[in-house]
């Protein structure tokens, strides 16, 4: 007989196994689940919960792209977001509910990135106010159907990206600086002013606690995507919009009150990344931050608390990234189709699959 999840579950609450196992212990048994956003070889958008040994567990289909992925704390629920300019969100329990559908207010896009509430009763959504030129972070009330009940400023143009810190209160912001307008579809307005920041915003006030923007040489690099690694160090990822010749640096690190600097790879490194970061996390430990560089085929490894390379792998087209329960190990997620574990050591078995993946994704336990 094959023991799936599901047989291992069953047999485990009718025995004395139950009784006496740890959780951990028991949990070990259990594939990690991850959740994604992805488009299928028809043109269909979905979002699903999967792990690597069963393939889905839930699947929603979505209107359009999709982007990235937010767990509620408490695991009760997982989120998925339109892609920018898209005003779509929808909220998926993990049992057989009925997933809860919600939208940007008029006048309003989401750039695809959102966040819980420590306590999981709100979700924050980075957002455009596109008539205003000003990005804006949505609030709403994730017990109320995430019905929207406030809005607070990103201080910065085009946040896409943002996360909360270990106080529970202070939320970081990367605000890309690209002013858009969903009537000029994805083109972008300002480049020559382009004003990219770091912004750390108290969420229960929406007053600006630190706001740290690129020198001027590096003006037209925008800050897209960030994690949170051990004492608070804020990894981002950078994408450049000046000449495709300048090999700027991708990668930055910053601790409030400290002074915000990116980080150059090696040159070699530095040439493949093709001016691009894709996305960022941090592992499980907090020790150690991934960032994929879709363009180019290649995710690199950093150590955030001496902020220098630790290694890279090849992977196509590869951008999504999510944290594994073993330390320093990383989800990878290709457009090509691939699922595969990967480190600065290398690269795991490769799961090939039938879904073109999106650039983020999520593990959810």
């Amino acid at each position: 007989m094959t023991l799936n999840r599901r047989t291992f579950l069953t047999a485990l609450a009718g025995s004395s196994l139950a009784l006496t196992m740890p959780a951990r212990l028991a949990a070990a048994f259990l594939p990690e689940r991850f959740a994604a956003a992805r488009m299928d070889d028809q043109g269909n958008y979905s979002a699903a919960l999967f792990d690597l040994e069963h393939g889905d567990i839930r699947e929603v289909l979505l209107p359009a792209r999709g982007h990235d992925v937010a767990l509620r704390p408490g695991g009760s629920e997982w989120v998925a977001f339109a892609r920018r300019p898209g005003r779509f969100g929808v909220a998926v329990p993990m049992d057989a509910r009925e997933p809860v559908w919600f939208s940007a207010r008029p006048g309003r896009h989401f750039y695809g990135h959102g966040v819980f509430s420590a306590d999981g009763r709100l979700l924050y959504t980075t957002e455009n106010d596109y008539d205003g030129g000003r990005g804006v972070i949505g609030v709403r009330d994730a017990g109320a159907g995430y019905r929207q009940i406030g809005e607070i400023p990103s201080h910065g143009i085009g946040p896409h990206d943002l996360a909360l810190l270990s106080d529970k209160r202070t939320l970081v912001v990367a605000n890309g600086g690209i002013q858009t307008h969903p009537d000029r579809r994805r083109e972008e307005l300002n480049l020559a002013s382009m004003e990219p920041s770091l912004a750390y915003v108290d969420i229960e006030t929406g007053d600006l606690l630190e706001r740290h923007g690129q020198p001027e040489e590096l003006r037209r690099l925008s800050i897209r995507h960030l994690t949170v690694a051990g004492n608070d160090i804020v990894a981002f990822g950078c994408q450049y919009r000046g000449d495709a010749d300048d090999l700027p640096p991708l990668m930055g690190f910053h601790r409030r009150g400290e002074t915000l600097t990116v980080i150059p790879a090696p040159e070699e490194t530095q040439l493949t990344l093709k001016n691009y970061i894709g996305s960022v996390t941090a592992d499980s430990n907090g020790s150690v931050v991934a960032a994929s560089a879709p363009k180019g085929g290649v995710v690199t490894y950093w150590d955030p608390q001496a902020r220098r390379l630790l290694g890279s792998c090849s992977l196509r087209d590869g951008c999504g990234l999510a944290p594994t329960h073993k330390g320093a190990t990383f989800l990878l997620t290709s457009g090509e189709g691939w699922l595969l574990s990967g480190s600065a050591d290398g690269l795991g078995p490769r799961h090939s699959t039938r879904f073109h993946w999106d650039n983020h994704a999520i593990l959810v336990s």
